[in-house]
């Protein structure tokens, strides 16, 4: 007995219908765990000069770890690698902080958790911390992202 030609046509057909429901693009990235990467742009005038008045000091290296688990934990994940509880329902993902912030200056890390990410070229859903965060905190967090 063979299986008609019609059969594993709509077969293929369902199979295809599921994958489009469930929004599955097949790109390496998906399978591999790879983030996207683009081209970090540099902070705005404003931010350039910014450096990081608390460079190694432990006490403040502590208080931005309890800063960072309040508040960054939940998308960036316990570790930082961006693995967080809330990171399964964001798009883009949360960024792998501790694989990538050691190429970033000060400068630029002020301002992504100042500005938080609702702005070009980022679109993503980071809150702007610069209204519930102090530049101090701002900093303690900075702080804490260089020991990850």
């Amino acid at each position: 007995m063979s299986i008609r030609p019609s059969f594993w046509l709509i077969s293929l057909l369902f199979v295809g219908l599921i994958l489009a429901a469930c929004g599955t693009t097949a790109t390496p990235s998906a399978f591999f765990g790879e983030q996207e990467q683009f081209e970090k742009p540099e902070p705005p005038e404003q931010f350039v000069d910014h450096s990081n008045p608390f460079t190694d000091d432990p006490e403040v290296i502590a208080e931005g770890e309890v800063l960072y688990q309040a508040n960054c934990s939940s998308c960036h994940g316990f570790t930082g690698e961006g693995e967080g509880t809330a990171a399964a329902g964001l798009e883009p993902k949360p960024e792998n902080l501790a694989q990538n912030q050691s190429a970033l200056s000060d400068a630029y890390l002020f301002w992504r958790i100042s500005e938080g990410g609702l702005i070009t070229p980022f679109n993503s859903m980071m809150p702007a911390w610069k209204g519930l965060l102090s530049e101090e905190k701002i900093w303690q967090v900075v702080s804490y992202l260089r020991n990850l």
